[in-house]
């Protein structure tokens, strides 16, 4: 099929962050570190699809849509171990996508959501149970979140485990109060933060514009990591359109942006 043009997208400020009502939601002992930095002479783009595990067929359609994408697995998905398995020998970074309470109730929680009521004893043994699940990751990210991830006491706990563990974090800041970037940098935790949502319309063409502003982003700023979700939508746009938009910048593994 052929390639969704983009338009010119100028350099734009830091955008205000979705909330996690606006992203897509799901049905929802290991050491890793950082792969080295590379240095390209293009800004960096990472582009991280979340939520991976539940769809076998589909999930494998997108370990072999493109070589530098980075997969979130939901850790207690049914096909999460096995296609994290596959994406690893791949040579794709993997996370484990941390399930965290948000501050509407209508999504479904997925088993060991870290909840804003947990004792500090409680979020330590979920995460670590979460962690041992995808026992290749080399950082995690947040599920979701609103709620939890505005307490910089249980995000705490919840970094502290990971740096205990060797891994990154990504926070997807699914609300401006997120706690969770702040503290991994108190605490010296290699990490980042997400800029875009790639597919909270579910539409190629949608999808495709986008993938030209996480672009133009990178450009602005140096580097850039959207987020997307396995359907068919992101997919056909990473088909149509994601050489295109990518061809200004340099497309990595997050490992590769973590500070």
């Amino acid at each position: 099929m052929p390639a969704i043009a983009g338009p010119a997208v100028p350099a734009i400020p830091f955008p205000v962050p979705a909330t996690d009502e606006a992203a897509p939601a799901p049905i929802i002992a290991a050491t890793a570190t950082t792969s080295p930095r590379p240095t390209p002479s293009r800004p960096m783009v990472a582009i991280i699809i979340d939520d991976m595990g539940y769809n076998l067929q589909l999930g494998l359609q997108f370990l072999q849509a493109n070589s530098r994408l980075s997969f979130s697995f939901l850790p207690h998905a049914p096909h999460a171990r096995e296609l994290a398995q596959q994406a690893h020998a791949s040579g794709h970074d993997i996370l484990v996508h941390l399930p965290m309470e948000p501050k509407e109730k209508k999504w479904l929680f997925e088993p060991e959501t870290l909840l804003s009521t947990d004792t500090p004893e409680q979020i330590r043994r979920k995460v670590e149970d979460m962690l041992a699940a995808i026992p290749d990751a080399a950082g995690s990210n947040n599920h979701m979140g609103s709620l939890f991830s505005e307490n910089a006491q249980n995000m705490r706990i919840v970094i502290e485990t990971l740096k205990a563990r060797g891994l990154y974090f990504v926070d997807s800041v699914t609300t401006p109060g997120s706690q969770g970037l702040a503290v991994a940098q108190q605490l010296h935790l290699p990490s980042a933060r997400r800029q875009l949502f790639l597919d909270n319309e579910r539409e190629t063409g949608a999808i495709c514009r986008q993938l030209y502003q996480l672009a133009a982003l990178a450009q602005h700023q140096g580097q850039a990591i959207g987020i997307g979700h396995p359907h068919q939508a992101m997919l056909a746009a990473l088909d149509q359109c994601g050489d295109a938009a990518m061809q200004s910048v340099e497309l990595v593994g997050v490992s590769g942006l973590m500070h």
